[in-house]
């Protein structure tokens, strides 16, 4: 992993932010870029994995007792997956969202096997990925361990306006950042 190189994995843009040789071995982060409309499906592996909301509202999915629920998240929440926990994001908005991922070395490495190099004008920013495209990433996915769920995607459940309101009255600090939400 080169802490310089920034990798584009199915529409996200990857940045490094620190490597497992910059860790001793112990863990990886990065800073993804998800545009309009780019969807990481549901989807399981063996490596734990967090997400930081920097920017945006992404719309995460995580496995409850009653199934798949998708929820808005805000900047400055936090989301853990633990190993083999179904989950997935999406960017329903019209405005790049920007997540801190701090996971393991293994799936540092999965991000830098099946990301391509990223060009600021990438071709595939605003494409659906092509079928040839999309069976490169479950190939080496495959390798990785990862399971992709056939379950489709459904809709929502918190919606921002309410989950800002929470946050507000929970975190203070966070409120000229969720204000943004309110209105």
């Amino acid at each position: 992993m080169n802490k310089s190189e920034k990798v584009e994995l199915l529409g996200v843009e990857l940045e490094w932010k620190l490597t497992d040789a910059e860790t001793n071995n112990q863990y990886c982060v990065l800073q993804a870029t998800i545009p309009p409309g780019v969807m990481v499906p549901p989807h399981r592996h063996p490596d734990q994995e967090a997400f930081l909301v920097l920017e945006g509202a992404p719309e995460f999915a995580l496995e409850s007792p009653s199934g798949l629920e998708w929820c808005f998240a805000v900047p400055g929440e936090m989301i853990n997956i633990p190993s083999m926990k179904l989950h997935g994001f999406r960017n329903p908005t019209t405005s790049d969202v920007r997540v801190l991922i701090t996971c393991t070395p293994n799936l540092g490495r999965f991000f830098e096997d099946a990301g391509l190099p990223f060009v600021r004008e990438s071709p595939y920013r605003h494409k659906i990925p092509s079928a040839a495209q999309i069976q490169r990433v479950m190939d080496i996915s495959e390798r990785y361990g990862h399971v992709y769920s056939t379950e489709k995607p459904g809709a929502c459940k918190r919606g921002t306006g309410r989950f800002a309101v929470e946050k507000l009255l929970t975190h203070p600090t966070l409120s000229s950042v969720n204000r943004a939400y309110l209105f």
